[in-house]
């Protein structure tokens, strides 16, 4: 079983958290911070990118080394960045906004 699929990540909305959780004895290994009010979270495994969308217009963007996730960046991509999801092939990342002047946006995103 590879590294990234003994882990489970759990976003905590009370107080902008990231739970990393490892499966084989289900205790916490990691706590991390995230944008406040984090919502749904899309794993690229292959790139080894993990990305959290939250409610307060934060995309908060992780680096999944092994059994160990360190925070890369808090992107701001626009107002209502609660969802996510992401390509594995491409490792295009897609954000659908509520309201950009006006207008819902499906803003793509390239890793670096």
């Amino acid at each position: 079983m590879d590294s990234k699929d003994r882990l489970a990540f759990v976003a905590c909305e009370g107080d902008a958290k990231l739970l990393v959780v490892d499966l084989r004895d289900f205790q916490v290994k990691q706590v991390l911070e995230t944008g406040n009010d984090p919502d749904v979270l899309a794993l690229d495994s292959g790139l080894g990118r993990l990305y959290v969308a939250c409610e307060a217009d934060v995309l908060s963007i992780f680096n999944v080394n092994d059994e160990k996730l360190s925070k890369l960046e808090d992107a701001r991509p626009g107002n209502h960045c609660h969802s996510v999801c992401v390509n594995p092939l491409t490792h295009l990342v897609y954000l659908p906004l509520k309201n950009v002047n006006g207008h819902p946006v499906l803003r793509i995103m390239r890793p670096a």
